[in-house]
């Protein structure tokens, strides 16, 4: 690469402290710059010009931040899932680099702020005839549930599990307040109560605009688990190593998925990944249970750390970690029909259309 080559403008947060939750929750929040410098590493081996970006509390100090690059000569790869402890302004980010002129990976300002939101998630879902669990949002304790239980209590603004342990599966009216109460004297913000479905949980990574294509299904194995309220991917089970559910519940990728079956969970993930209006890529989670794919959640930005789940999927397509990372630029560059000088387009195109 030289000074006339595009440059790369690494996008990502940098989190100092938890403002509310679970102190533990630090791990999981400050995850996100450690996977930046993975991204980063794999673009510099691919030849890019790769530029960390860092945001940090205040969008006036990313304008400042991104004040010496042009949007002509420089490419946002876009891994910022919030600010000062606040997923909810990833939003923010977006809308202000795309104000600057300048073109990014991942989803729009507004399919991120959708996915954010899982009442608004599940309401989209909803309205396009896509299964998802029956729920409502709780702003106080000791409202009337409506729907069937065991139910599922999240915070409806939070991911990567944040939030979810093995009481987050209630019962009875009692246990549910209980969780409720916990959720919004501990992470300010709505729970959100949905019913448990039991059954089979896959994980399904896609990328692409156009034309979606679905990677290596994954299905989590809870064998070990005896009790199947406790068949879920809690904060412990993603991000404490010591854990019981974290050295017990294993990720199998490709999923024994066949026939029909795999036929069904492909067709909805691939509905709502349109649905959501999800860019370049995504990643669906299902619970598949009597032949319904479920949708329980949607990542507009999901993990990208080398042994997470979305670049183990690519592994198994044959995409090693560098070549996955500069497929997802090179969608978004498609896609947004970036006009570098000497970035050709159509040569672009045709390697998309072949890989």
């Amino acid at each position: 690469m030289n000074d006339e080559d595009p440059l790369i403008l690494m996008l990502h947060n940098v989190e100092q402290d938890v403002t509310c939750g679970d102190p533990k929750d630090l791990i999981a929040i400050q995850d996100t710059a450690s996977v930046a410098m993975h991204l980063k590493d794999a673009l510099d081996s691919c030849g890019y010009q790769t530029i960390p970006i860092v945001v940090k509390n205040s969008l006036d100090d990313l304008k400042e931040s991104l004040r010496p690059f042009s949007p002509q000569t420089a490419f946002v790869f876009n891994f910022c899932d919030g600010f000062g402890g606040n997923n909810r302004d990833a939003t923010k980010v977006i809308h202000l680099i795309e104000k600057l002129g300048f073109h990014h990976t991942g989803s729009s300002a507004r399919t991120n702020s959708i996915c954010i939101d899982k009442s608004r998630t599940k309401a989209r879902l909803m309205t396009s005839g896509i299964p998802t669990p029956a729920y409502q949002i709780f702003t106080h304790p000791g409202g009337l549930y409506v729907h069937q239980y065991p139910a599922m209590v999240k915070p409806a603004w939070d991911d990567a599990s944040i939030g979810i342990d093995i009481k987050s599966v209630v019962t009875n009216p009692k246990e549910l307040n209980s969780r409720v109460d916990y959720i919004l004297s501990t992470y300010h913000q709505p729970a959100l109560v949905e019913e448990f479905i039991p059954g089979r949980e896959l994980s399904v990574s896609m990328w692409g605009n156009k034309k979606v294509k679905v990677l290596p299904i994954t299905e989590m194995d809870y064998s070990s688990i005896s009790n199947p309220l406790e068949h879920i991917l809690s904060y412990d089970s993603k991000w404490v190593p010591d854990s019981f559910c974290y050295q017990n519940i294993y990720a199998r990728c490709p999923a024994n998925l066949y026939g029909q079956d795999k036929w069904r969970v492909m067709d909805v993930a691939i509905r709502a990944y349109r649905s959501l209006g999800l860019r370049d890529f995504g990643r669906v989670d299902i619970r598949y249970n009597n032949q319904i794919p479920y949708i329980i959640d949607i990542n507009e930005i999901p993990d990208l750390a080398p042994g997470s789940g979305f670049p183990n999927a690519a592994r198994q397509a044959g995409y090693a970690y560098p070549r996955m990372v500069e497929h997802i630029l090179k969608l978004a560059m498609e896609r947004e029909k970036w006009q570098y000088p000497q970035l050709n387009l159509n040569s672009l195109s045709r390697q998309l259309q072949t890989a």
